[in-house]
This record gives structure tokens, sequence and C-alpha cells, in this order.
């Protein structure tokens, strides 16, 4: 621009013509949605043409209150880079000061100025003598930074400076708003708003970046999904406001842990990944995995004398080893998390080609789980039950199997797990409730059937009224019925759970605490909800002949079990030697492979044979 366009030859003031100028660039640079240092740059050299002997530079207050320069052009690079993070306040030269005040601030003496006291050491030595600034004010009234003009000789601003601060000062205001404007837009974008730390989006553009960049430098990086440990626990027992701050917390610790090249983002809920750059050494992806489990691991205070520790389990998926696409390695990380947590949880896992086959083969036992029932694939078989006292026998346990196509005869560990997960065990359960219950109608009176429940089902609503109604249709007596409770189900002593079980009981049902000594063993639960019958289980019973404390604690619980009232069965018989002791500890049932295994109802012709422990041992079916 020629500088008769900019000012009005030696009338001292700026022509209109000059100044329209650099507003019309400014806006048209916010409009255009130039980077704001560009049109700050561009607007300083229009004003520095337009006032011979000012030297302008822009800066803005960043959230914490640090000033950050955005255009100085006339200034030197060191100079800048000085002042730039300095904390606004009462004595912080001439922009910090303006700042902190919302007011200009006119130094004419940067030598004697005692808001210079600490910085004029950096002034002085480049020429500059005097400084002018004035706040820059958002339109919510917020100082959001400063516009200074320094001079090279001792003054203050004349008539043509504040005209020229005075047009510049709303341009600068409208750049630095949309610039903030963009900025919380792009934190919406990129950032998780409530920890702070960079979001799914955020995480999959610097993935890709990441990844991109390991191919062209041949270079390795490592991707760890990590899951926090009874997360869900948190908000169950405290509320999800803990919960949120359980998340603030813990990430804040992860990321107070990395280093240079690793990269936090949250991807949703409870769950966190980190990428970790230049990962050539798996000892390096090791030793971050370890340092992200023990930062998560740390008790969270939530106070008032609470005191939670959650801990992580991590997945870990490393390109080029398995692939270098990143939506491939984020499933894969997340593969290796499942594996981990399968493992015992609180420790890292890598991915490997074993994990997907697993992952595959239970994807597909999922889908036909979910078939299961009305494939009609599902059979019970039954195993025997003896009552020692009179040699004979005393009913069967029903035993859920599947006969699943292409795999066999699987029996419940294989699959029941997963059932329970998956939301399936209540209908499967009522198919063997039924199902058993019809085939006790078969048997000659007073035999009994057993049925194990899961601890879901006893909370189920009305699961009371749906057993007398299946016990009605089948025509068998509920006094024949016997329902197996875990020592879990009964430990909860949660009260929907205590309920259902006294209806049951009302309804003349037996229940059984089942695999008694393998759980939580709290003698007390009995004192809360008396049981009919507690099975011993077979880890006990297989080392009653040979290990004198285990036949010590065998004999305790028989002889509590007959002060309560309560009958006893020995699982999992095997030898005519565990039989003998275990007749001598005051068992009395047993039930094992020493009777018979468990078969098809149908298999027993002759219940009979069936009885042991009397005048003469039956042979093993």
């Amino acid at each position: 621009m020629d500088r008769a366009d900019m000012d009005c030859s030696g009338c001292g003031k700026p022509s209109m013509l000059g100044l329209k100028a650099i507003q019309h660039a400014a806006l048209e640079g916010v409009a255009r949605d130039q980077p704001v240092k560009a049109i700050m740059n561009r607007l300083c050299l229009q004003v520095e043409r337009l006032a011979p002997g000012v030297i302008c530079s822009i800066l803005s207050v960043d959230p914490l209150g640090k000033l950050r320069v955005l255009a100085a052009p006339s200034l030197p690079e060191d100079y800048s880079a000085a002042i730039d993070g300095l904390l606004i306040g009462p004595s912080v030269g001439s922009c910090g000061t303006a700042a902190y005040f919302g007011k200009s601030v006119e130094v004419t003496d940067i030598a004697t100025d005692p808001l210079w006291a600490d910085f004029k050491d950096l002034a002085l030595p480049i020429g500059l003598r005097a400084c002018w600034s004035s706040p820059i004010r958002a339109s919510d009234g917020r100082v959001i930074g400063a516009f200074a003009f320094y001079y090279r000789t001792c003054r203050g601003p004349s008539a043509l400076d504040r005209t020229i601060v005075e047009a510049c000062i709303n341009l600068c205001a409208i750049a630095l708003e949309q610039e903030e404007r963009k900025a919380s837009i792009h934190r919406l974008a990129y950032f998780d708003g409530l920890t702070g730390v960079a979001n799914r989006a955020a995480f999959e553009k610097r993935g890709r970046e990441a990844v991109s960049e390991a191919v062209k430098n041949d270079s390795s990086l490592a991707i760890h999904w990590i899951d926090l440990d009874g997360f869900k626990n948190i908000n169950d027992t405290l509320g999800h406001g803990a919960g949120d701050a359980a998340l603030q917390i813990i990430a804040k610790r992860i990321a107070d842990v990395l280093r240079s090249g690793e990269y936090l983002a949250r991807i949703g809920g409870d769950e966190f990944v980190v990428l970790q750059q230049a990962a050539g050494k798996q000892e390096e992806v090791e030793a971050l995995a370890r340092r992200l489990i023990a930062a998560a691991s740390e008790p969270v205070d939530f106070g008032f004398g609470v005191f939670t520790s959650i801990g992580a389990s991590i997945g870990v998926a490393r390109a080029p080893q398995d692939g270098l696409a990143l939506p491939d390695l984020m499933k894969k990380a997340d593969l290796a998390l499942y594996e981990a947590k399968l493992a015992g949880r609180r420790r890292f896992c890598f991915f490997d080609a074993e994990i997907e086959a697993h992952f595959a083969s239970r994807w597909q036992l999922e889908q036909d789980l979910k078939l299961a029932l009305a494939r009609q694939e599902f059979e019970l078989y039954f195993q025997p039950i003896v009552d020692l006292a009179e040699a004979k026998l005393a009913g069967f346990e029903a035993l859920l199997r599947w006969r699943r196509p292409g795999h066999g005869l699987l029996s419940p560990p294989l699959f029941l797990d997963i059932a329970e997960r998956m939301g399936l065990i209540n209908d499967i359960g009522a198919w063997v409730l039924k199902e058993a219950c019809t085939c006790g109608a078969s048997l000659p009176h007073p035999l009994r059937v057993a049925v194990n429940l899961s601890p879901t089902q006893l909370l189920k609503p009305g699961f009371a009224l749906e057993v007398a109604r299946i016990v009605g249709e089948s025509k068998f007596s509920p006094r024949r019925l016997e329902l197996e409770i875990t020592e879990s189900a009964l430990f909860l002593e949660n009260s929907a759970t205590l309920a259902c079980l006294k209806d049951l009981r009302r309804l003349g049902i037996s229940v059984a605490l089942d695999d008694f000594g393998t759980g939580f063993s709290a003698l007390s639960h009995l004192r809360v909800f008396p049981v009919d019958r507690i099975k011993i289980d077979r880890s006990f019973v297989q080392e009653a002949d040979k290990n004198p404390e285990t036949a010590s604690i065998i004999r305790a619980i028989t002889g509590l079990a007959r002060e309560l009232g309560v009958r006893t069965t020995a699982e999992g018989i095997e030898t005519e030697a565990q039989l003998r002791k275990l007749k001598s500890l005051g068992c009395d049932e047993i039930q094992g492979y020493l009777v018979s295994r468990p078969k098809p109802l149908g298999a027993f012709q002759n219940l009979e044979e069936l009885a042991v422990g009397g005048s003469r041992p039956a042979k093993t079916a």
C-alpha cells in the first residue's frame, strides 16, 4: 500500500482509507477462516506502516492467565519467546499489567518504571524505551488479550496512535473470539468432556497418522487398550458422581506416567487407550503396560474414609506385527483385553493368532447357544444319590448337557457362564426345571430330584410362582423337588433372594447348599437362612481318606449339620475307601462315580442295584 494511502500528508491523522484497508484485511481474514496469527501479523505490519516509529505486538491471554505472543513481526524472536508464557499480574510490564487490571497502561520510560523492573533487561538492549498496552476484551467483557505499541524513545502515545488502537482493538477482539470458538469446537470434537483427555475421534486421527508414519519410517508402535476392573461396582454402590470422580482421578494418574511419544485418550465408559509410538522393543511395551496398571490400581480416596482400589486390565496390539490398519489394531487390542480379563484381571495380554481363533470360536459358540433351546439340543442326565443309613437310592441330581452339533455332548462348565452373561440363563433354567419335574414324576415315590439354580434365577421377579406352576403342570410333588444353590447366592444375603427361597420352602420344596467349602464358607449364613441339606464339595471328599485335616473339616461340617437338623451329601465319591471314610465321618448321603456316572434317566433300568454302603456294595454302574 502506498504511503499516500496511509496518511494525509503531515496532518498527523491516518487517512480513513488507510484504516479501512486495515479493517477490510482483518475482517476478510476472519471471514475466510485464516489462521489468527496470520491475520494479526498482517495487521501489525499495516499499523506500523500507518504509524511511523511504532513497533506493534498483539498477545492473547490463555485460560491459565498466561500471555501468548500472537504477532510481533518487528520484534526479535528471542524477546517474544521470553515473554511468551508469562503469567499476567499487577507488575508484569505493560501488557501483563494491562491484561490483569483490564485497563490501558502507559509506560513512558521502561528503564525507570517499576512495572518493568523484572523485564527491562529484555527490552532496553534491543532499543525499546517505552510501551503502551491496551486490553482486548471479548463481547462478554473478559480480557482475552493485549494490544501493544513499543517506542524507541521515551514517550507516550500520540493522537494518531490512539486513533489507530481504537480502530484495531475491536478487530483483534473479533479475531480472538473466533479463535476461541474454533478452539471450543475443537475441544468438543476431540476431547472428552469429563476427563479432559483426548476422545475416540482424536485418538483415531492421531492413530492413523502414527500408523502412516510407522509404515513410512519402518518403525513400530503399540496400542494399549485399558479397561478398569470393577468400575461398575463404584457406580452401583457409591453413585455415578463417585464414578465420574474416579474416572477423572485415574485419567490424570495415567497421564502423569506417560512419556514422550505416548498419547492417552478415553474411548468411552471406563475404557481408555494409550498410543505408544517408537515401541521397538517388547520390554518397552511391557514396561508401559505395567506403569499403566500401577497408576490405575492406586486406591481412590472418595473422602469420608472411603477408599476403593479399582485396577485395570490391558490388551496390547502392535504394528507392524499385528497389522498396519488402525481399525484392525484397535480390534485386536480389544480382543487381547478380553483375554486379559479372562486370565484374572489386573494384567496385560499381547494379541496373538490364538486369541483371535479363541474369540472366533467363542463367537460361534454364542451364536449356537442362542439357538440351542429352539433346536431342542439340551438334554438332562441324572446322577443317583444314595442314602447311606438305609443303603438305598434316595433320588437323582438332574444335570444339564448340550448336544452341540459337530461338538458332541458338552457339560455346563463349557457353556453355562457364557449363557449367564448372554442373559439366556433364565430360559435355559426354566427348561431344565420343567424337564426335571416331568422326568421326576415318572420315578417311584419318594425318590426326589435335585435341580441346580443360578443366582440370577432367584433374583427373577415371580420365580417362586413360576416354580409352583411348573411343579403343578408336571404333577410332581413339590416335596420331592430339591433346588440346589451355591454359597455365593446365599452369601449375598440379598433380601429378594432370601424372600424367594422362603417362598419356595413354604411350597414344600427343599433347598440344598451346593459345593460347600469352595466358596465363602460363611457358616453364619446358615443362621440367617437355614437350608435343608449341605452338599460337601468333591475337592474335600477326594482327600478325606488321605488328609487328616480334610477329614477333620468334614467331621466338623457333619457335626454342625446334625446340630442344625440339616442332612449332608458327599459329592464326587469314586472309591470304596472314600465311601468308608465319608460314612465314618457321619455323612448321610453320597453321590459320585462309585454309584454311577450321570446318564439319561431311561438308562437306569434297575434302581435297586444303585444302592451302595449297606450290607453289600453294589457294582459301579
